[in-house]
């Protein structure tokens, strides 16, 4: 069963990672070599689909390109048109908002006069993204952009009155807006528009890149550890033969009932993971779907942030359990405190001869959700082991009663209150007095395990020992 878990989850895990590579695995390559410059005298065409980085020093009109979803009045992105004075052609510039102050500020000098205008940082924006083609609607809507340009109106404006002219159009920004102008007065003949769209490498945005790469990464991860489970895990324990030493098979009846649990533990935190990865999928495109994103952007952010939060957290949840649940370090603390409790030369042996002695007909037992208990009543001692290791143990010999003991109460947890309840066994030495909590006690989650415990203590019968039963 868990070999056919691990080949299902290393084939899932396996079919994610190709699926987000294939979204953004192209893209993250163009990235990770870096934009290339457009070369002097290269045309926009020959850089088509390429990933470049662009110096924009003339944006001379501008739109709201994209509103946020569901807020009209909320600009998200804006499209600028700038002019390539080297080149003699426009091309569009989107950037979102919040990042085109740049763009914003070198429009509103490229309008000033042209004293204020050598006051200015004229820098060019540089912009880093892939170089593609417009449609003719977009084109359309760029050169109506254009047309109601503020630059565009001066010119026309001054173009007959030399001192207005000069005051504008007299420094070498100027002349290039003037040349400009000048060029499209009759009518703006550019066929082809190319844009840019700012930290967008052929339609996915460098972040969301970053995080299907991630998922990818994580997903191939986890299906290589599920693949290499196959062949590590699931080795048996061996036999103990009954001719060893009492110890020995003392160590090997408790490793039956730690392995057992500890595998329990493993697969409850497995399905922990599972359910993890589902409810982070569910939350983000459900949101995704909520806000109305696009089908494009579901696939290449929604998706793999939902897998990347969804398999980190299963991850994290399978690794602290897997960390508690090793059952050669929870002997290791068993024995560690049997030896604490027994520390004279030989008592330990004793113990365990007195533990085995008693055998299945004397063991008792409850598992529960999250606990673990488990002992045996001995002639000369009774002992309960744990699912988190501890021990107690029960002197036989100096025992005079059990009672029984439930507690309930509730606890205040934020804004509401949780109930809880426990049930025990609580034992009492010769001499201890009964208005005192017990000398030793036996916990358990529910009553019926707590009854079923108190009923195997009677059955015994231990000599002097009064057990009282609900």
């Amino acid at each position: 069963m868990e070999k056919a878990r691990n080949i299902v989850v290393a084939v899932c895990t396996l079919a994610i990672a190709a699926f987000l590579w294939m979204q953004a695995g192209p893209q993250f390559m163009k990235m990770q070599a870096g934009a290339v410059t457009l070369q002097p005298g290269e045309e926009l065409g020959q850089a088509q689909g390429q990933y470049v980085v662009y110096d924009a020093a003339y944006p001379v009109a501008s739109c709201p390109e994209e509103y946020y979803t569901g807020d009209q009045s909320r600009v998200r992105t804006n499209g600028y048109v700038v002019y390539d004075a080297e080149r003699k052609v426009f091309l569009y510039i989107v950037e979102t908002d919040q990042s085109d102050g740049r763009y914003a500020n070198l429009m509103y000098y490229l309008n000033l006069m042209a004293d204020l205008r050598a006051e200015k940082d004229m820098s060019p924006a540089q912009v880093r993204g892939t170089l593609e083609p417009m449609d003719r609607a977009a084109i359309d809507r760029a050169v109506r952009t254009l047309e109601d340009s503020d630059v565009l109106d001066t010119y026309v404006a001054y173009q007959d009155s030399e001192a207005y002219y000069e005051v504008y159009f007299g420094d070498s920004y100027g002349q290039v807006m003037a040349d400009m102008c000048q060029e499209i007065s009759g009518g703006i003949g550019q066929a082809e528009w190319y844009r840019i769209d700012s930290g967008v490498i052929n339609g996915v945005m460098t972040s969301d890149i970053l995080i299907c790469v991630m998922a990818a990464g994580l997903s191939l991860l986890i299906a290589v550890g599920s693949l290499i489970s196959l062949f590590t895990g699931g080795k048996g324990s061996a036999q103990m033969p009954d001719s060893v030493g009492v110890m020995e098979r003392f160590r090997a009846e408790q490793r039956v009932w730690v392995e057992d649990w500890c595998r329990y533990c493993r697969k409850r935190a497995d399905r922990s993971a599972y359910l993890a990865v589902a409810i982070w999928l569910a939350v983000f495109l459900g949101i995704g779907i909520l806000a109305k994103t696009p089908a494009e952007r579901i696939f290449t952010f929604s998706l793999p942030l939902g897998v990347l939060l969804g398999e980190g957290t299963a991850v994290l949840l399978v690794w602290l359990q897997k960390s508690q649940s090793k059952p050669g370090k929870m002997l290791k603390r068993i024995e560690k405190r049997l030896r604490k409790a027994f520390p004279a030369p030989g008592a330990l042996e004793a113990y365990a001869e007195d533990y085995l002695k008693a055998g299945k007909e004397w063991e008792f037992q409850e598992r529960k959700k999250s606990s673990m208990i488990i002992g045996r009543l001995g002639d000369h001692c009774w002992s309960a082991f744990y699912g988190n290791g501890f021990v107690t143990l029960v002197d036989a010999e100096k025992l005079a009663r059990v009672e029984p003991a439930d507690t309930v109460g509730s606890v205040r947890s934020g804004k509401v209150r949780v109930g809880y309840e426990s049930h025990s066994a609580k034992f009492y030495y010769e001499g201890t007095p009964a208005w005192e909590d017990g000398d030793k006690v036996f916990g358990f989650e529910t009553r019926a395990g707590r009854d079923a415990f108190l009923a195997l203590a009677a059955k015994k019968g231990a000599e002097g020992v009064k057990v009282r039963e609900n």
